[in-house]
């Protein structure tokens, strides 16, 4: 992607923000409020988000160039089913929960994008115990357990 592309989203996103802070209360006897952080980053966004179209601008490169490796259809069929397992995340971690969810979901995922079924089951059984270490433990986020509550609780 050309830099005054990402620029320009940036620059959008900081006007939308500008925007939205205006309708924020102002704080009694203070001349700041809630709306003054995000007003200093929404202006710092602009700032970059300017400097990044000036830059692709002065390039004259395309706005967008595929790679090769994006071409295939096979890469495409990949692509397409991150969002299925996010969706699928979203609704099947409650009643499943995610101790059992997420070596399914994750093995899958990396079965699809490697090809390599054992390595994907060992690096999905590793890495939900490490995300469950660090978020259940650590971060003390609750994570669902789904039909696991009845036998750990």
């Amino acid at each position: 992607m050309n830099d005054a592309l990402i620029g320009g989203i940036f620059v959008l996103l900081s006007v939308i923000i500008l925007f939205a802070v205006r309708g924020f209360p102002t704080l009694p006897d203070q001349p700041y409020g809630p709306g003054t952080f995000p007003t200093i980053i929404a202006s710092v966004m602009m700032v970059g988000g300017l400097a990044l179209v000036w830059s692709g601008v002065r390039s004259h490169a395309p706005l967008l160039v595929i790679a090769d490796w994006m071409r295939g259809s096979a890469t495409l069929h990949r692509m397409a089913w991150v969002p299925g397992f996010v969706v699928a995340y979203i609704y099947l971690s409650k009643p499943i929960g995610f101790p059992l969810l997420v070596p399914v979901l994750l093995g899958a995922f990396l079965t699809v994008t490697t090809g390599k079924p054992v390595r994907a089951a060992i690096i999905a059984l590793l890495g939900t115990g490490a995300l469950w270490l660090l978020f259940a433990y650590l971060l003390r986020v609750p994570l669902p357990l789904g039909l696991l509550t009845e036998v750990i609780y």
